[in-house]
């Protein structure tokens, strides 16, 4: 086993599992390219620690450059193809002060609104096949990855359930649908059928006007064009700009404020909320619990009645 073929055998797999692995996919060919097309248990400690160090100015890059390294040697040795890693230890961490972009029901309906006026009736990317599956996005916490990749056998509208295969964490899950986003994709439906199916019931439910599969990277910067269409923007002190996938973000705290306002046990359904969303851990799923204002005041609300109701046992 030599290192370049395998480095492009495992971009292939990520891409393929819906990761966009452009940044990473740069820096594991920069690597084959610093050290040959070598054997895999040739590579050196050394090797690995002096490319992650590299002339990067910023501790971030490095760290991202360690990261990626040792994802690739972490898929090498779970295939049986080295014995051990060459790279010693998990990677470094560094604080992030990152927060995802938790997008208010009136910017949600702008960006619906602005569907029409992003994508062309005409176009590549159909205006209803783009709000369709923003509507999902938002409707399930699907990661888009996911949602492209859907099949037309993958979504039964019958039974009101997603079919979502082997994607992060290798895990596959079931995905259940409200009775408006079902509606929703059965409007879409009929039309996509009446679109080529080169794959039969195994084609892409989300297609071109072409009836091919939608790309990451057209999806990606149609949702640029849109976002400055509707006006949705951060404030201007924030380095990041509000993101396709931060409506997965958005799903889950609009899911956890609906769940204080019915006095449910949130605690509780949390583990549900991260089976849900596909993630291996509540853990995973707790980093896209930004404290929204909205989220904070059902949160005080929630409080207040408690302490009022142990004071009246205390009182008592």
């Amino acid at each position: 086993m030599t290192l370049l073929p395998d480095i492009e055998t495992y971009i292939t797999l990520r891409r393929a599992l819906g990761a966009d692995f452009t940044t990473a996919a740069k820096i594991l060919r920069s690597f084959g390219r610093a050290l040959g097309d070598v054997p895999l248990g040739s590579i050196l400690a050394e090797q690995c620690d002096a490319f992650c160090r590299g002339s990067a100015p910023r501790v971030r890059f490095r760290t991202e450059n360690c990261s990626t390294l040792h994802g690739f040697f972490q898929y090498l040795v779970g295939r049986g193809f080295l014995p051990s890693s060459p790279l010693p230890g998990a990677p470094p961490r560094i604080a992030s002060d990152f927060q995802p972009h938790i997008y208010a029901p009136e910017e949600l309906r702008r960006l619906l609104d602005a569907t029409a006026g992003v994508c062309s009736a005409r176009g590549r990317l159909q205006p209803a096949t783009f709000r369709t599956l923003l509507l999902l996005l938002y409707g399930t916490g699907l990661r888009v990855g996911e949602a492209i990749r859907l099949r037309e056998c993958d979504v039964d509208l019958r039974d009101r359930v997603l079919s979502v295969w082997d994607t992060k964490f290798f895990k596959s899950r079931l995905v259940p649908l409200g009775a408006t986003l079902c509606a929703a994709l059965a409007d879409y439906r009929s039309s996509r059928r009446r679109l080529a199916l080169p794959d039969g019931n195994s084609s892409t439910f989300f297609a071109f006007r072409s009836g091919t599969a939608l790309s990451y990277s057209a999806v990606r910067a149609a949702f640029a064009r849109l976002r400055e269409r509707a006006g949705v923007r951060r404030p201007s002190s924030d380095r990041w700009r509000p993101r396709l996938h931060d409506l997965r973000a958005t799903f889950a705290v609009h899911r956890l404020i609906g769940w204080y306002r019915e006095g449910a046990d949130v605690q509780a359904r949390l583990p549900l909320l991260a089976t849900y969303l596909g993630h291996a851990s509540v853990a995973g799923t707790q980093l896209y619990l930004t404290m929204t204002p909205a989220l904070l005041k059902e949160a005080s609300l929630r409080f207040e009645r408690y302490a009022s109701v142990r004071k009246e046992v205390d009182d008592a």
